[in-house]
């Protein structure tokens, strides 16, 4: 649950439309005491769970190097988590997370960029990231094998779509795709493979986050394979 809970990273699943409208230009609104809930649904060797992850900003934080935006992930019978945000010049960085049974916050060893600004088609960037379907299967005896971390190149594809999830239908998002590989020892018969890794998400003027696919896929006995999509149920902007 806990590396689901980073997949964004993560109340009741809501049904039909929001009763909120975008408020402003913004694909990545932050304001103190906006809300954001998601369905999660993760189809992972091919059985299907659903969660609910309710995001906010819960406040801001004033330090020597600027203004830091706490930006919250809760999940009902789970531990939140912060994410610690700064937005500069030319993007939004993550640079610390801290989980509510720590009491500081632990620096990211370099800032981690969630978009660049403006928002625009072709802008690229790379995050480092970890594995959150792909993992050994215990019952397989593959406990001990560690996973490698996998550097995404995130690339913005598009700033004009058009789309439609549970919270409703919303114009002018941009879509950003991360792709990535990585080598994995299968088994004895396929050897060695590159894996891919695929996540895609999609930013909504006046709204945020609306939407995110992520897929890890391979064939093994011995490995956890499939995807999650989280998608904008409701959303609360003050």
């Amino acid at each position: 649950m806990m590396k689901r809970l980073s997949f964004i990273s993560a109340m009741l699943v809501l049904a039909g439309c929001s009763q909120s409208l975008p408020v402003g230009d913004s694909y990545f609104p932050l304001p103190v005491g906006a809300t954001w809930e998601y369905d999660v649904t993760s189809d992972i060797n091919n059985i299907i769970t659903h969660d609910t992850y309710v995001l906010s900003v819960d406040r801001t934080i004033d330090t020597d190097a600027g203004e830091v935006i706490v930006r919250r992930v809760e999940v009902p019978g789970s531990i939140g988590i912060e994410y610690w945000l700064r937005k500069e010049k030319d993007r939004i960085v993550r640079i610390a997370q801290r989980i509510d049974a720590d009491e500081q916050a632990k620096l990211d060893r370099n800032p981690q960029v969630i978009l660049k600004l403006p928002v625009t088609v072709g802008a690229s960037w790379m995050v480092p990231t970890e594995l959150f379907v792909i993992a050994p299967k215990l019952e397989m005896g593959m406990g001990t094998t560690k996973m490698p971390k996998v550097l995404l190149t995130y690339t913005v594809e598009a700033i004009d779509e058009t789309l439609t999830v549970q919270a409703g239908t919303f114009k002018s998002c941009a879509r950003v795709a991360g792709i990535g590989n990585f080598a994995l020892y299968v088994d004895a018969v396929q050897g060695f493979r590159d894996i891919p890794v695929v996540n895609r998400e999609w930013y909504c003027k006046g709204v945020g986050l609306v939407k995110v696919d992520r897929t890890e896929l391979l064939q093994s006995a011995y490995y956890s394979s499939g995807k999650i999509t989280m998608e904008l149920t409701d959303f609360k902007l003050p």
